[in-house]
């Protein structure tokens, strides 16, 4: 239902202050004794007669999907649709989806602010992003057209909706495809208001509402803030956290659910932001935040992993070696006594059943999980030598100065004139891909950073160790992020303050 219509939308109370975000990537519902059986309950009564009619006005929406764009040509597609398309289906769709909805739960929709029309803000943008049922704010904003994952598309039903949007597709893969995403926003945004508002999630990703993640360049916006005012947070979708049928589930089990929306005054870029998209989209990111009573942070999502920003690099949340760690474990296998035989400076190219001949794996199940944990190449071939370094950062039994040593010696190359060997930022990039999760692009720049100070591109043994090491803070990093045992006053597990400090523990994975 669209804003202003009765029993739906209300004045909304004020909010509670701030707090002290943990990791933004994780949730944990802890349910109380009470809690537990109420849900058993409801759970049993209430969810599955909600969820099946939800599931059943879910496909109802197809019908007025499909009419809307049935019989058009992608050109007329890449117009906005006028006449009896845009009244029909359009209201059609918005009631059916108020009605979904409020049976899974979502009995008010309650609003504060005054949604700008779409010359004063052709774009809308909306946070926290903690929840596949985020999508409700599209209600009072009466459809607004969306930015959503090209992938999608291929979802039944969904697909069908974000086609009658006219939504703007992105792939995270794809940087070509995330410069056509700006370009048609600004084509849109710059029509006169000939084209609905557009509306997207600049988070890119769910958190746990306890922070704002680091927001991408935008262009001018209203912001919209979401918050879920209910006793029990049962709707938080995060990377570390319920799955989707249990939030479904739970969300469903409650009684009444309630949503807040809050339309922020249109930002105007100053002279300054206008030059600057990254200073802008930050200083939209720090308004909302202040709003909403949590912290802004640098935390983000890199393809499908989460990382944060620690000095000039950018490193995974949570280290990806102890996930291969488990998994040779779980095999009775242990690192330090595999003879890995990689060749220094050369690299050898294996397949799977190589890499389970030379590690002793028969469990095609174990070694398929643990052969996905390395880059392979076209052919689906892995580096030998990111095998033979993985398994020296995770046996206990190697110090920092041999393990960065090691990697030095199996990654740098012959040099033609000065230094014999350097570390190249191919080298370098694979090093801290490996060992820190870090993104081959923030390690480049790094790395470009690191050779400045000396006459090559490449770093010598030296220079590595002084980096990976003595740094005042990368080798605080390196020796608390791989050898956590070190810090046992550490912060939580995979926080920003913690990881920022260079403190981080073993995390309590999901399903432990």
């Amino acid at each position: 239902m669209s804003q202003g219509s009765p029993g739906d939308c209300v004045p909304l109370e004020p909010t509670s202050g701030p707090s002290t975000p943990p990791n933004p990537f994780v949730h944990e519902l802890h349910l109380s004794r009470l809690q537990r059986i109420k849900f058993c309950l409801l759970g049993a009564l209430l969810a599955p007669i909600r969820v099946l009619l939800a599931f059943i006005v879910l496909f109802l929406l197809w019908p007025f999907a499909w009419l809307q764009v049935a019989g058009l040509s992608e050109e007329q597609l890449q117009e906005p649709l006028t006449g009896w398309r845009k009244t029909v289906c359009h209201n059609g769709v918005l009631g059916l989806s108020r009605l979904l909805f409020f049976l899974l739960g979502f009995l008010r929709i309650r609003v504060r602010g005054q949604r700008a029309s779409r010359l004063q803000a052709p774009v809308l943008v909306a946070a926290p992003h903690s929840t596949f049922f985020d999508p409700i704010v599209l209600l009072p904003c009466d459809l607004p057209k969306v930015v959503s994952r090209a992938e999608n598309l291929s979802v039944p039903v969904i697909g069908a909706l974000l086609r009658f949007n006219q939504a703007i597709l992105v792939s995270r893969h794809d940087p070509a495809s995330r410069r056509r995403v700006v370009e048609e926003v600004r084509r849109r945004a710059t029509s006169g208001g000939k084209w609905p508002q557009v509306l997207f999630f600049p988070e890119g990703t769910c958190s746990n509402k306890k922070a704002l993640l680091k927001f991408k360049p935008g262009v001018p916006v209203q912001p919209i803030l979401i918050r879920y005012p209910n006793s029990l947070d049962t709707t938080s979708w995060a990377w570390r956290g319920p799955g989707v049928l249990k939030v479904l589930w739970l969300t469903a089990s409650q009684p009444c659910s309630i949503v807040d929306v809050e339309f922020l005054p249109v930002y105007h870029p100053s002279p300054e932001e206008s030059r600057d998209p990254t200073l802008y989209a930050n200083n939209v990111q720090r308004v909302m935040a202040q709003a909403l009573g949590i912290p802004a942070t640098e935390c983000e999502f890199v393809g499908s992993l989460p990382v944060i920003v620690v000095g000039r690099l950018k490193v995974a949340f949570e280290p990806q070696l102890w996930e291969l760690g488990k998994v040779l474990r779980k095999a009775g296998l242990s690192p330090g006594y595999v003879d890995t035989g990689a060749e220094p400076g050369r690299s050898r190219m294996i397949n799977q059943d190589e890499f389970a001949r030379q590690l002793q794996l028969s469990d095609p199940q174990t070694v398929a999980g643990a052969f996905s944990y390395f880059q392979k190449d076209a052919n689906g071939l892995v580096d030998f030598r990111d095998v033979a370094l993985a398994l020296a950062a995770l046996d206990r039994g190697t110090g920092l100065e041999e393990l960065t040593r090691l990697a030095f010696e199996l990654f740098a190359e012959e040099q033609a004139e000065g230094p014999s060997r350097l570390l190249c930022s191919d080298g370098f990039s694979t090093i801290l891909h490996l060992l820190l999760g870090s993104p081959r692009p923030s390690a480049e720049i790094l790395h470009a950073e690191l050779c400045q100070a000396g006459p090559h591109q490449g770093l010598s043994l030296c220079q590595f160790q002084d980096f990976s090491l003595r740094d005042p803070l990368h080798g605080k990093l390196f020796s608390t992020y791989l050898r956590p045992s070190q810090t046992p006053n550490a912060s939580s597990p995979g926080s920003c303050t913690a990881l920022a400090n260079g403190t981080v523990h073993s995390p309590k994975q999901k399903g432990d």
